[in-house]
């Protein structure tokens, strides 16, 4: 039994067993898009995989979360999603302010499947360090297919594959010049009061940077319902480091909330840390959710 799209993964307590089926929110592909700041190689090549990592995975949990959950919209079904995230990314050599829009439209092709398109638009700071002028852009179109599989009592699992195409300009690194495609194993396990999903796959970046092709995605989050309309969300992981000769893999940590005043609309509000040995990122993440 499919039910109609619901605004979170948090079982109803008038709900039967099965597991509840959502709307995949943030936006859903792994679309990838290359940003040359006045900064090292290096950290240019840590600034896709931060990129990466913050643009549609998504059909995630739900923004302003990466981690996905096994949620569909179900048939003939449709989502809109318009996301903004402005970060500050630091290393040695300087800042540099970024803003990322997306918009996300995901249709339920069947009950168990959705179809999701993702267009990124970047806008990128000038530099403080040598007072580089600054660029923006459309970055490239995504398309992802989300498949749930599977569903036993609070447990489902779905399979999700994506393909990205060069439709950024990769002369002004608004895009990766080339396609790419990624996979990844998504579960979630549902309570009353509470939702834990895992991610697991890969992302596989063609690029013209010398930077890594082969990208393994780790994360898992959490979500507590405080009200009926109100729910914290707690998402941590880990992304193999695109620069060949770094040390340290990136790893993010997310802690947002989800305002639900209407059964289809959504409000969600997050703050986003990413590491590595050389480059800090910080970022204020906002988003808004329509569903009919």
């Amino acid at each position: 039994m499919v039910d109609t799209p619901r605004r979170s993964c948090l079982r109803s307590q008038n709900e039967g067993s099965g597991p509840r089926q959502t709307q995949p929110t943030h936006t859903p592909t792994h679309f990838l898009i290359v940003v040359a700041l006045p900064v090292s190689h290096s950290s240019l090549l840590l600034l896709a995989t931060l990129l990466w990592t913050l643009s549609p995975l998504a059909a995630r949990a739900a923004h302003p979360l990466i981690t996905e959950d096994t949620g569909t919209q179900g048939r003939g079904n449709i989502q809109a999603e318009l996301t903004n995230e402005q970060f500050t990314i630091e290393e040695d050599a300087g800042k540099q302010k970024l803003a990322l829009t997306t918009l996300t439209l995901t249709y339920g092709v069947v009950d168990s499947v959705d179809m999701v398109v993702s267009v990124p638009y970047l806008k990128l700071g000038a530099s403080e360090s040598d007072g580089t002028p600054g660029t923006q852009g459309m970055g490239d179109l995504g398309l992802d297919v989300k498949w749930r599989f599977y569903e036993a009592d609070k447990l489902s699992v779905a399979l999700k594959t994506g393909l990205t195409f060069p439709t950024g300009d990769d002369v002004l690194n608004l895009g990766a010049g080339r396609h790419t495609w990624s996979a990844y194993i998504v579960s979630t396990y549902a309570l009353d009061q509470w939702a834990f999903h895992l991610h697991l796959g890969h992302f596989h970046f063609s690029n013209e940077l010398n930077a890594k092709v082969n990208i393994w995605h780790a994360s898992a989050a959490v979500e507590r319902k405080l009200t009926d309309d109100l729910r914290i969300v707690i998402d941590t992981g880990v992304d193999t480091n695109t620069d060949p000769e770094a040390k340290k893999e990136l790893a993010f940590l997310i802690t947002g909330l989800i305002y639900s005043p209407r059964p289809n609309f959504d409000l969600d509000l997050g703050y986003k840390v990413e590491r590595t040995d050389s480059l800090r990122a910080n970022a204020l993440l906002t988003g808004i959710t329509l569903r009919w």
